[in-house]
Parts: C-alpha cells; structure tokens; sequence
C-alpha cells in the first residue's frame, strides 16, 4: 500500500489577515509524493510547531482563502482538499499556477483557493520545501471597513484605506517606478471572492506583498462580482489610483508599475476581476465596470480602446505588438481571464469606445 507523508507547520504571525506558513517533509522513498501527505496552516494568534497527525488542519479563525508557495520552478505542483464541521472531506483539487508577477522578485506560487462555504479545515499536498499560508475572508467581523469612494477619473473608485491597505514604510521592494501608460491588460484572480469582498482584495493584498514579496497588490484595479472598483496598486505620492498624480484634460501622469504581466509591466495597467473565470463568465454588473473603467483609462491616457499597440518595455527594451486593451492570455503562458471570459474582450473594446473620445494626450512627469 501506498506511505502517507505527514507535514508539520511552524506558525509566524504576519498580520491581520494573514496566517503563518508551514513546510513539509520530504517524501518517503518509493511514495507517492502526491498520496495522502499534506501541510498546513495555523491561525493568527498560535505561535507554535504542530503536527499535522491527519493531515487536516483547522485554523483558529475563519478560514478564507490558502496560497501555497513552491521550493523551485521545477516542483510547481500540488493539490488541495477541505473539510467541514460533519466529519465530511471534499474531492482534491489541483492548484493553479500563479500566472501573474512582477518583471522580477518573486517565488513560484499557487492561485488563491477560496474555501468552500462552511469548511473549517485544509490539507494541502505538495512537494518538499513548499509552504502554505492561510487568510481569513472576513467572518471574524475584522473586515467590516467603510466602503466609500472616491472620484478619480469619473470612476466612483474605493480607496485603499477603506479596503484595508496597511501602508507600512518598507511595503515596497525599492522605490516605485513610473512609466507612460502603454496599455491595459485584463485578469481574473481565479479564486471566487467570498461575501465579504473587501475582505478578499485583503487578501490578494496579503498574498502578493507579503507572502510573495512583492511589496504589493500586482493589479491597479480590482472589480468585485457588484461592480465596485477597488484602488489596487499603492506607492504614488499623492495617493492617487494608477497614477503619479491626477491626470488633467490633455495630460496623463505616468503610471505606477505593477506585478501582472511578468516582464512587460512597465507602462501595462492592470485590471482584475474577482472570480474564476475558467467555466462561468462575470456577472454583468462586473462586465459593465470594466467597461467604464477601461472607457475612463483610454480617456486619461489617448489609449485606443479598439487600437493596437507596439509595446516596449523602458527597461530593457523588449518590444512586441498587442491589441491596446488585451486580455492576459495575449502575452502569452496563461488561460487567464478564464475561457469564459476571453471571449468578452472584443465586446468590452467596442463598448469603451463608446463615449471615447480620440485627442493627443501627452504623458507629463508630475514633480520633475
């Protein structure tokens, strides 16, 4: 018969939100490495090594969302499974590639996966060396932040401090970095939010700055299953989404880079729907906020909704032609924004270019 791995975890606190990591043992000559091991991940507030004896794990708080981060590129596998108060194991699932990142600083990763509703602990099954972290989706009542927004572009946008952003000097690695706008690349998180969706950008924002060491959220925007757009990426002066500083009639600041199209990030706007994508297309009302936020983009920056572009990046020079609004599978080595979405991308394109209005817009540099 089959040798089961057993993993063990050392807990960290690494903030609200966040749990800690735990490493596995390696596999038993001649297993499976893929059998019945698992690893795991403890809540905030335990700071102690615990054996994993099943292999289920129950967090000391609510259970949201579980990244797993892989050893090396070569050892990018693994699977998860939950279960539920009844005794009851659901079916394993595989875990997803995270496909977006940063142009460089970052570690071979999972997709988030969201628990099913009512699950309270995980097994995850991975190979040696791989780590998984735990987030809460907002049950605990820690995520109940006042949604409001704020007028930026035209855009009713929620800002940072409303969804949770804990702007800590030292988030970022380096300084941030500004470019022309170039682009703008659609996404989807692959993960289904849970009901609290501040609570789930919270996490992406865990999982990218912390856990993987980007020093922030990978996207510029986020839209939630309603339509509420959600301020992504941070580390412009003036607190500003996207840009440098407020884009005025005629002239659009530089962007903030982000962590989305790994090596063609540089001047590419990043949007990211909340759900996956993969077999049931967003809801309408996410659809129609893409839209708008894509229309008030393109309106800012002189972008041509329906154009194409020869992209290059500043920094380094690498240079390939793409539609001006594409979605991620364009640049290629992803499915994302998902099969059922893709689709949508020329629907979308059509539709910002109604109410675009086509005029030269120079990219001025704020402070210089």
């Amino acid at each position: 018969m089959p040798v089961s791995r057993r993993g063990f975890l050392t807990a960290a606190s690494v903030g609200v939100g966040a749990a800690v990591t735990s490493t596995i043992r390696g596999p038993i000559a001649g297993a499976n490495p893929f059998d019945t091991g698992s690893l795991g991940g403890v809540a905030q507030d335990m700071m102690q090594s615990i054996s994993t004896g099943s292999g289920m794990i129950q967090p000391n708080g609510p259970l949201g969302y579980v990244g797993v981060t892989f050893p090396s590129p070569e050892d990018i596998a693994g699977r998860i499974r939950f279960a539920f108060p009844d005794g009851s194991v659901g079916d394993w699932q595989p875990l997803e590639l995270m496909d977006s990142a940063p142009d460089s600083g970052s570690v071979p990763a999972s997709e988030l996966v969201a628990a099913p509703d009512g699950a309270v602990s995980y097994e995850v099954d991975a190979p040696k060396g791989a780590e998984a972290t735990v987030f809460d989706d907002g049950r605990g009542g820690n995520r109940n932040y006042n949604l409001g927004s704020v007028g930026t572009l035209g855009l009713p946008i929620i800002p940072r401090a409303a969804w949770g952003a804990d702007d800590v000097a030292g988030n970022w690695w380096g300084t941030p970095q500004f470019h022309a706008a170039q682009g703008i690349t659609i996404h989807h998180t692959a993960s289904v939010p849970g009901g609290n969706r501040s609570a789930a950008v919270k996490a992406i924002y865990n999982y990218h700055a912390k856990t993987l060491g980007w020093g922030d959220v990978g996207y510029h925007l986020l839209i939630d299953p309603e339509g509420r757009i959600y301020q992504g990426r941070g580390g412009t002066p003036l607190g500003t989404p996207v840009f440098q500083a407020p884009p005025v009639l005629g002239v659009a600041p530089p962007i903030v880079t982000g962590g989305h199209v790994g090596g063609y990030n540089n001047g590419n706007i990043g949007i990211s729907l909340l759900g996956n994508f993969t077999n049931h297309p967003p809801t309408p009302a996410a659809v129609g906020a893409t839209i708008d936020a894509v229309r008030a983009l393109c309106n800012a920056t002189g972008i041509n909704p329906r154009g194409g572009i020869n992209y290059r990046n500043p920094q380094g020079g690498a240079t390939r032609p793409m539609p001006a609004v594409s979605g991620h599978l364009d640049w290629g080595g992803t499915a994302c924004p998902g099969g059922a979405f893709y689709p949508q991308m020329q629907f979308i394109r059509d539709h910002a270019a109604n109410g675009w209005t086509p005029r030269a817009v120079s990219s001025g540099t704020f402070g210089s």
